[in-house]
């Protein structure tokens, strides 16, 4: 079963900083406005070298444009997303769902990255703290154990219910 790719904070799309491939034959760069000096800086450093189109969105309105500017490009381009985290998201959902692999795109995220966890009791997903190792379910108030395993299909890390020493219920 093909399950379609899905940026979270680990993934292997996200970038501190553009990298040209140049075996690609055009480069597409979709910013919003907190990423848009890391396009332009990127548009400047490879202008000239291959036909590059630019795109600077406003938020959640402009997806029907990214989604026409995607789905009319040829094979073998390139897309670079600089953008917040919540359009940069919706950015490279568009772009899987018009067909794009990990491969065509590279993003860097201006600003927070978010990170959910599955939790294993109450089957929800929580927001929890980028580095954290424990967390509480936002749901169920389990706590949780974060696991090193990101799930596509549940679209966060797998949480392992616990119960921590000192808060075992009385008469268990």
């Amino acid at each position: 079963m093909y399950n379609s790719p899905v940026l979270f904070d680990k993934s292997i799309t996200i970038v501190n900083k553009f990298t040209p491939r140049n075996e690609r034959r055009k480069f597409v760069v979709i910013s919003d406005q907190a990423g848009y000096d890391q396009a332009k800086s990127f548009t400047s450093e490879i202008e000239g070298t291959v036909p590059v189109e630019c795109l600077s969105i406003n938020g959640m309105e402009d997806k029907e444009e990214i989604k026409r500017l995607i789905l009319s490009q040829k094979m073998g381009t390139q897309f670079y997303i600089a953008a917040a985290w919540n359009n940069a998201v919706m950015i490279f959902s568009l772009g899987v769902e018009a067909g794009l692999s990990e491969a065509e795109i590279q993003t860097v995220i201006i600003g927070p990255k978010r990170r959910y966890v599955y939790c294993m009791k109450c089957f929800e997903v929580s927001e929890v703290e980028e580095e954290a190792e424990i967390a509480e379910c936002d749901h169920c108030k389990a706590s949780l154990e974060i696991g090193p395993f990101y799930s596509i299909v549940r679209e966060g890390y797998i949480g392992y219910p616990f119960i921590p020493i000192g808060k075992e219920e009385v008469g268990s």
